[in-house]
C-alpha cells in the first residue's frame, strides 16, 4: 500500500507559516509524508522573457533558475522554522494548475493551502488560485486562514501532550 501524502502549497504570504503548521500536524496525525510546493508564476517567466528580448542585461533562463533556487531555499527555511521535514518542490507555471498536477503526480490524499479570503468582487477581477484548486481538486483541500488555525493548532497540540 502506498504511503499517504499531504501536499503543502505555499505562496510565502502571511498564511504560509500557518499553512505549514496545519499541514505538518495533519501529516503527523496521519503518519503521512509531507510534500511542500511553491510555484513561480508563469506570468513572471513571461515577463523575464520579454525583458530579455529588449535588453542583453537579463538572461531569462538564468533568472528563472535563480528565482527557483531562492524559492527552494525560502521553502526549506519555512519548513525548518516549523520543525518539519518534507520533500521540497518548486514548480513553474500557472499556480493552481501546477498544484493540481503535483497532487496527481505525487498521489497526495490532501492539499493544504492558505487563502487570502478575497471577496467575490476581487475573485471575479483577479481570479483565485485557491478557489480553482478547491473547485477542481479530486482530493480534500484544507483551507488555512491564519488566526483561526493558530488557536486550533494550539488546542490540538495541547490535547495531544
Amino acid at each position: 500500500m502506498a504511503a499517504v501524502k499531504v501536499l503543502l502549497a505555499v505562496d510565502f504570504s502571511d498564511y504560509s507559516g500557518d499553512s505549514a503548521g496545519v499541514a505538518g500536524e495533519l501529516a503527523r496525525c496521519l503518519g503521512a509524508e509531507l510534500v511542500a510546493l511553491n510555484v513561480l508564476h508563469q506570468r513572471t517567466v513571461d515577463e523575464l522573457k520579454f525583458i530579455q528580448a529588449t535588453t542583453e542585461l537579463v538572461q531569462s533562463d538564468q533568472a528563472v533558475a535563480q528565482r527557483t533556487a531562492s524559492r527552494r531555499e525560502r521553502l526549506e527555511t519555512l519548513l525548518h522554522q516549523q520543525g518539519l521535514e518534507a520533500k521540497v518542490l518548486v514548480g513553474v507555471g500557472v499556480p493552481w494548475e501546477v498544484i493540481l498536477d503535483t497532487a496527481e503526480r505525487e498521489q497526495v490524499a490532501y492539499i493544504v493551502m492558505g487563502t487570502k479570503g478575497r471577496g467575490d468582487f476581487a475573485r471575479t477581477l483577479l481570479g483565485s488560485n485557491a478557489d480553482k484548486v478547491y473547485r477542481h481538486s479530486p482530493v480534500t483541500v484544507v483551507s488555512v486562514r491564519g488566526d483561526q488555525h493558530r488557536g486550533h493548532l494550539a488546542r490540538v497540540r495541547g490535547a495531544g501532550a
